[in-house]
């Protein structure tokens, strides 16, 4: 592995195309996140990750090392392809065909899930999410609203497999416990393994996200939610918690974060909390569109 500096046109590449992630890509672009290696293969240390998601006292770096650590574990090999092992402490920067991407997505960051290099920024996905704003703020079931969009737009996503319908009609609160039974005892002690790169646990953790789109995308907009929990200034809506839209634009369109970032707590319990709230608001809004296809 090299360890070379890279400059400014390299870092833009990886930003463009590589991490597409608004908080990776965002402090990668600002340089809270070093790259490692060289730019057509770039990693980065999950120890610095988790110190970004720790700041301002909370706990939310050691729930991103277990996405880091389980979607992110393999680099390019000599092929070309995501198949050889990262080095210990460290995570791939290839986001677009890792473990991570998955049909369904927004569409605002990357074009293609499975091809390596396919990011890019889509105004036009970012302008179908930023529509949903009220006084400038978008409220959780909204977002909901929009992740079941995404699903629906795309043939191959994956939620839940044939009987989807079925299940969300039948009992909405079961779909839901389901899907996150499995996760939410994995959390339980959860400080026990994040210390571990290689451990079962994230594995296992990334893989029940991956296995269901919407799962998989209210986990990732869950973790938004979570980092903007307790921003100064944070706004409900109808009783929801809701996102400042410029927050929204600052880190998918212009790679910056919001001014104080770094003070305020951010915990995997806002995680919890966003993201079941996510599954049920896009599961409800998933089943009326497969109703009228």
């Amino acid at each position: 592995m090299t360890d070379s500096p890279l400059g400014p046109e390299a870092l833009g590449e990886i930003v463009e195309k590589k991490a597409t992630c608004p908080f990776v890509g965002t402090a990668v672009a600002t340089g809270h996140l070093a790259v490692h290696n060289e730019a057509a293969n770039p990693l980065a240390r999950i120890d610095d990750v988790r110190r970004l998601g720790n700041s301002g006292g909370g706990d939310l770096g050691d729930f991103l090392v277990l996405f880091a650590a389980g979607n992110h574990a393999f680099m390019q090999g000599p092929d070309g392809h995501l198949g050889q092992r990262v080095p210990d402490g460290l995570f791939s920067l290839e986001f677009p065909g890792s473990q991570g991407s998955h049909p369904g997505h927004s569409g605002i960051l990357q074009a293609d899930p499975e091809k390596l290099d396919s990011g890019r920024l889509s105004l036009p996905d970012f302008q179908r999410l930023a529509g949903r704003a009220t006084d400038g703020c978008i409220k959780r079931s909204d977002v909901g609203k929009f992740i079941a969009e995404n699903l629906h737009r795309d043939p191959k996503s994956k939620v839940s497999g044939a009987p989807v319908a079925e299940r969300l009609a039948n009992d909405l609160g079961l779909f839901v416990a389901s899907a996150v039974r499995d996760l939410l005892e994995r959390l339980h002690g959860c400080n026990d393994v994040v210390s571990t790169s290689r451990g079962e646990f994230e594995q296992k953790l990334t893989k029940l996200l991956g296995e269901d789109n919407l799962v998989g995308s209210c986990g990732e907009y869950g973790l938004m939610f979570a980092f903007l929990a307790n921003r100064p200034g944070a706004k409900q809506l109808d009783g929801e918690p809701a996102l400042f839209l410029e927050d929204l634009r600052s880190m998918f369109v212009d790679k910056r974060f919001p001014d104080g970032w770094e003070s305020w707590k951010k915990t995997r319990a806002d995680w919890i909390t966003n993201a079941t709230a996510l599954m049920v608001s896009a599961g409800k809004a998933y089943l009326v569109l497969q109703e009228t296809r």
